[in-house]
């Protein structure tokens, strides 16, 4: 089955509330026009993260959702950003502003996907987007917790998908600590090594390595 068919399948089997199936379906299509490797790597994480919420039995709905917007930013970018050249420091510069546009995006009709988009490259050592310091204050730090841990579980895998699948060299550093993958992650997310080595294996099992 081809991720298109796979994404819209999860889609009607949540049906979430709120509108953010339609949401998503929009979005989706709309990234798919101008931005298709984007569309296509959104989709990878999405089920990557779906898997690993389930086996750590957290909430399979919101790591879907979470996966499949994290990058929603980007269809306000160039789509030649994303073509596979290697892009300049400027154009990176330019790339790392999709973690707060893809918040801004969001925000006033999904905030749970919005901060998990804004927080998904800020979750490790000098990352950028959104901190904690942005959640609204009278939220409770259960709430808060979980979506720090969802932002965790969609970075790592946004991370394992752009190393398997991107053509571009790696812009944050992180490719010049360690000479593996699991080695960068483990330098990234130091405190995650069990999300890591689940992300790892259920890759292989989706078939995405």
């Amino acid at each position: 089955m081809d991720l298109n068919r796979r994404v819209k399948n999860r889609i009607e089997k949540y049906q979430p509330k709120g509108g953010l199936d339609q949401t998503a379906k929009i979005i989706f299509a709309i990234t798919g026009i101008n931005h298709l490797p984007v569309q296509e790597h959104c989709a990878r994480v999405a089920l990557l993260s779906e898997a690993i919420a389930k086996e750590l039995k957290k909430d399979e709905l919101a790591a879907f959702f979470g996966g499949l917007l994290h990058d929603v930013g980007k269809i306000t970018q160039p789509h030649d950003f994303f073509d596979g050249h290697n892009i300049s420091q400027e154009e990176y510069e330019e790339v790392k502003k999709h973690a707060l546009a893809g918040f801004e995006i969001l925000k006033e009709s999904h905030l749970f996907v919005a901060l998990c988009a804004g927080l998904h490259h800020g979750m490790y050592y000098k990352g950028y987007g959104l901190t904690i310091k942005d959640f609204p204050k009278d939220w409770h730090m259960g709430t808060v917790k979980k979506i720090l841990e969802l932002s965790a579980i969609v970075g790592i895998c946004d991370f394992v998908d752009a190393f398997t699948h991107r053509t571009t060299k790696l812009k944050d550093g992180s490719d010049q600590k360690a000479p593996d993958l699991k080695g960068m992650l483990c330098a990234k997310y130091p405190d995650d090594i069990h999300i890591i080595d689940i992300a790892l294996k259920k890759n292989k099992e989706l078939g995405f390595v």
